[in-house]
């Protein structure tokens, strides 16, 4: 759930892992442009991973600013082992410029992540435990 200043807007979202010592390392990340963001009933032409969003203009949502909306996608696949002791964290952008144009393309956007008992937002991450004997193998 979030809630912006502009009616569209780039989300990327990066899971980080958080070392002992401070250092973070990059795990994989998901982007999500606002307007985009309804979810299709209809098949996808491919095979995806999380919500489905078809990108057509007919669907189409902008934002309406200062309302809370919701932003549903998935992250690229990944594995990753982290280990006891590291954290792992979530971080939120709104434009990469490396790889995105920036959207909106003016202006100081300002995102408000909704995180309460009335917009709880959440993230699933399937984990897989293994056993000591498991973790020994290379």
């Amino acid at each position: 759930m979030q809630g912006s200043s502009h009616s569209d807007g780039a989300f990327i979202v990066y899971l980080e892992e958080v070392w002992p010592d401070g250092r973070v390392t990059y795990i994989t990340e998901g982007v999500l442009r606002a307007i985009h963001r309804r979810v299709s009933d209809e098949p996808p032409p491919f095979h995806v991973f999380g919500p489905y969003h078809s990108c057509l203009s007919k669907d189409a949502m902008e934002l309406a600013p200062g309302k809370v909306a919701t932003l549903g996608f998935a992250l690229f696949p990944t594995s990753v082992l982290v280990r006891k002791g590291h954290a792992i964290r979530l971080a939120i952008a709104g434009h990469d410029k490396n790889n995105f144009v920036r959207v909106p393309a003016s202006g100081d956007p300002v995102i408000e992540i909704q995180r309460n008992s009335v917009y709880a937002s959440c993230i699933d991450l399937p984990v897989i435990n293994k056993s000591a004997e498991e973790r020994k193998r290379p």
